[in-house]
Parts: structure tokens; C-alpha cells; sequence
């Protein structure tokens, strides 16, 4: 049996319960705000989950001072601290901290970077865990109205999570959004509701098909991207966590000069186009793409986030003579995660099988859509505007070296992962 829960010292009038001078509880307050208005991108990424009581109703703070400490995030009903840990932390002023706020109530969960920003859902799942540990409605309660086996939705879900150990690096995860797609109920009411829940009959069929590799988000239609919501299918690639840092880049850029014309290359499921746009509210976008499959979907997209009336979508296909000539412009920013994996790789089963290779491959170097749009850029790219072109972990050198060919200044920026993933790319200045 574990410590019972400390009661919670009052948030209020902290200064002097916390035994702090006026002048100490004064700085350490200074510190808290100047750290909220500067969040690191995790930071950022975690507090559009859970701000504003969007996790299951529970409040949190940012950058709270509890006693001499500033916490991540404070949830003060439960007593939760949050921490994301970047690269200089050090463990053992961590675990001395940790236990010295455990000796006033409080428990702190530490998450990486790489959690936040790579397995958002898993790290959300942790924390709804800690907040219902002690609620009897998220307990293993014997379900009032068992499935004929008698075991249960809650025993159907962790079989279900055994079964895709092999399969997936989030198998109970993976197992609460198949089950919830089968209800057709949220995730926060399947957690919620476990015990007064039968197994639906759809599940096992769901549960076949990720056992077979399909990705979780072909099966239930759905994948976030930037805090949206977004319709895939397998007409389209799945919008991916590492492709974020090109709207985040692209809302650095904006500080100094907003786009107002915005062009996305490839669209797909419109992912990149729309989620800059709901970053740059004066702007318009055009989406391109070889595939009418695709802009079916990214049609469909831009209607669920109300931003048909800011975009267009053009069937256009950049291996033709003079594709660029329907796309209007300048434009301010252009956006492209383009093919760039080699015919050579070897993929996982979860993308060689079942997403579409004509928006993946791109020759034995994966080069060859950046031979096509960077020469094409001159026509399309306004005077001081920006491209933000995806690049695969080892195509730094090479694609700047052709962006360079062709008077453009290339720099590079990485992923929490450590690795090359994007190239901005400016005009040469005379």
C-alpha cells in the first residue's frame, strides 16, 4: 500500500504558508510569468491539451510556485504537478525536488520532449491515470453487465492490449481508440465509463485490421495534426508530429512579416495548408495536389474546420509542362512535405502497406520532386517570401546544395529527435 495522499496546502496567500519572504515569493512570481510567456515548443504542444479543462474537466496551471519551486503545470484539485524535461536536466536535483514537494502533498509526473512531442496521447493517458487513480469509476470494477464471456469490456481492452504488444510501441492506447471508434463514443467518455459498457461488435473486426499492421488512424478516419482534427484515409499520407515544426516555424516567420498568401505544395489531407491558416487568419491558401482522391479529402477538411471560405484547391500534378502557371501567386509562404523516401529504403509494415507510395517515394535518392520544385520556386515565391520544404533525416546537404544552385539561402533546423527535418529556404539578397 502506497502513503495516503498528503491534504493539499491552500494555493491562496502562499507566500507566507510556504514560509517564503515577501521579496523571495516576489521574484520566484516574476520568474513564473516570464516563463509563461516563453514556453518551449513541448510546453506549448501539452498546454493546447490541456488548457482551458479540456482533459476531462480538470483544471491546470502553468508555471505555478509552490514553495520555492515553479511547476510546468499544476492541476490544484488532484495535487499533479507536470514536468517536461529537456535535454540539460539533471536527475538528481529532480528526484531531491520531487520528494521535497511529495512531503507537501504534491506528486509529479516528468515527461521528455520526445513523449510531448512524439506520443501526445500516451503522455495524456499517463496523466488521466494519476488523476483517476483513486476515482472508483476507473478502477477494474466487475462490469454490471458482462460481455457473455464474462470478462468485461475492461478485460477485452487489456487482452486487446497484449495482442498488439508486437504490433504497436502504444498497444493500450492504440486499444481505447479502436473501442471508442466502436462506440462511437470519445475516449474521455470510454475511460469515464468503463464499467457500464458493453463490448460493441465492431471492435474485434477493428482489432483484426491493427493486428495486420493498418495504422490506427485509417481505421478510425481521424488524426490530429496541430491541435486539429483532420479526415484521413488511405488516399492520403498520415500527418505526422515531426512535420509540425513547419507551421512552427512558419508562426516564428510570421512575428516579423504575416503571410497573406500561402501555397501548399502536395497537400494531401490539407494538413499543413489548414493549420497555417488557422495560425494566420488574414491569409488565403491554395492546395495542390496530383490526386483528386486527396483534395476530396482535403475539401472535406477545410469544410469540418470552417476555412473553405480562405482556400482553394487545385488538381495539378508537378510533373507536367508548366504546372506552376494555375497556381496564381507570389506567394508569401510556401509549404511542402513532399516524396522524399529513396526506392531503396525499407519502410515498416504500417507505411509500405497501407499508406499511398506516390506520396512517399521519390526516386533511388529521394530527390527527385526537389529537382522539380526548387527551380519552380522562382516563379511562385514572392520578393522577402519563405518555403519550408520537409527533408528526410539525410537530405540536408544535398537539397541545400541544389537550393543553393539556384540563389536561395538554405538553413536547416532539426526535430526534438535530433535529426535534420526541415530546410527554410529565402532568396539571395543583392
Amino acid at each position: 500500500m502506497g502513503d495516503k495522499p498528503k491534504q493539499t496546502p491552500p494555493l491562496q496567500g502562499r507566500g507566507k504558508g510556504w514560509g517564503l519572504s515577501k521579496e523571495r515569493l516576489a521574484i520566484l512570481q516574476d520568474r513564473a510569468k516570464e516563463m509563461r510567456s516563453n514556453p518551449t515548443e513541448p510546453e506549448k504542444r501539452l498546454w493546447r491539451k490541456i488548457s482551458n479543462s479540456q482533459l476531462d474537466g480538470f483544471k491546470f496551471r502553468r508555471q505555478a510556485v509552490i514553495s520555492h519551486y515553479i511547476a510546468d503545470f499544476l492541476c490544484p484539485k488532484k495535487a499533479l504537478i507536470l514536468e517536461i524535461d529537456g535535454d540539460t536536466h539533471q536527475a538528481d536535483q529532480d528526484a531531491k525536488r520531487d520528494a521535497e514537494l511529495k512531503q507537501l502533498g504534491y506528486l509529479t509526473l516528468r515527461f521528455t520532449n520526445e513523449d510531448v512531442m512524439h506520443n501526445i496521447e500516451g503522455v495524456l493517458q499517463a496523466v488521466l491515470d494519476q488523476l483517476y487513480g483513486s476515482d472508483p469509476r476507473w478502477q477494474d470494477a466487475p462490469h454490471p453487465n458482462p460481455s457473455p464471456e464474462g470478462e468485461g469490456l475492461n478485460m477485452v481492452l487489456r487482452e486487446a492490449t497484449t495482442a498488439l504488444q508486437s504490433v504497436s510501441e502504444t498497444p493500450r492506447l492504440d486499444a481505447e481508440l479502436l473501442m471508442a471508434h466502436a462506440l462511437e463514443i470519445s475516449r474521455q467518455d470510454l475511460l469515464l465509463n468503463l464499467p457500464k459498457l458493453d463490448v460493441p461488435e465492431g471492435f474485434a473486426a477493428f482489432l483484426e485490421r491493427r493486428k495486420a499492421h493498418e495504422p490506427v488512424a485509417y481505421i478510425i478516419g481521424e488524426r490530429e495534426f496541430w491541435s486539429l482534427p483532420f479526415q484521413v484515409s488511405a488516399d492520403v499520407l498520415i500527418p505526422r508530429p515531426d512535420s509540425e515544426i513547419l507551421i512552427e516555424t512558419a508562426v516564428q516567420i510570421g512575428t516579423a512579416y504575416a503571410a497573406e498568401a500561402i501555397l501548399d505544395l502536395g497537400t494531401g489531407s490539407g494538413a499543413l495548408l489548414l493549420a497555417a491558416l488557422s495560425e494566420f487568419p488574414e491569409a488565403r491558401g491554395v492546395g495542390m495536389d496530383a490526386s483528386a482522391s486527396a483534395l476530396a479529402m482535403a475539401h472535406n477538411n477545410a469544410d469540418r474546420l470552417g476555412l473553405s471560405d480562405r482556400t482553394s484547391f487545385l488538381l495539378q500534378d508537378w510533373t507536367t509542362a508548366d504546372w506552376t502557371q494555375s497556381l496564381g501567386g507570389p506567394f508569401d509562404l510556401i509549404l511542402a512535405n513532399p516524396p522524399y523516401v529513396s526506392t531503396k529504403a525499407i519502410l515498416s509494415r504500417e507505411v509500405a502497406d497501407y499508406e499511398p507510395h506516390q506520396a512517399l517515394f521519390a526516386g533511388t535518392e529521394g530527390m527527385d520532386d526537389y529537382h522539380i520544385i526548387i527551380p519552380a520556386l522562382d516563379s511562385l515565391l514572392s520578393a522577402k517570401g519563405t518555403a519550408l520544404l520537409e527533408i528526410g533525416f539525410d537530405q540536408a546537404g544535398p537539397v541545400s546544395k541544389l537550393a543553393e544552385k539556384h540563389s536561395y539561402v538554405a538553413q536547416c533546423k532539426q526535430d526534438l529527435g535530433g535529426n535534420d527535418r526541415l530546410l527554410i529556404l529565402r532568396r539571395k539578397q543583392d
